[in-house]
């Protein structure tokens, strides 16, 4: 699977300081098979995420930690404080990458 973002309302749709925004995670990895070790449990370790908002590659709000259940996660009532043109990011807790990103616009 790959890791999707989506946000509602749509870009272009979303007030500053009056949207509450849900933001969806589709396609993201629940365990990291990589590290199996089939002598501990969980055999495979969870992995767990966060999301961040971004404008001008300055971080301004995050949410939550969590583990997707079936690949899926929800995120509600985020709402933006400025207008711009932001970017959300899904975030791996283990070393901060980014697995999926959009571009969303806030009028």
């Amino acid at each position: 699977m790959v890791a999707a973002l989506a946000i509602t309302p749509a870009s272009g749709s979303v007030t500053a300081t009056v949207s509450a925004c849900r933001v969806d995670v589709s396609g993201a990895l629940g365990n990291d098979v990589t590290a199996f070790d089939a002598d501990v449990y969980p055999t495979a370790p969870e992995l767990r995420y966060y999301i961040t908002t971004e404008l001008d590659s300055v971080e301004k709000g995050r949410s939550h930690v969590f583990a997707p259940n079936g690949g899926a996660h929800q995120w509600f009532g985020y709402i933006f404080p400025e207008a711009g043109a932001w970017k959300v990011h899904l975030r791996n807790v283990a070393d901060d990458t980014s697995e999926a990103n959009i571009d969303v616009t806030v009028a």
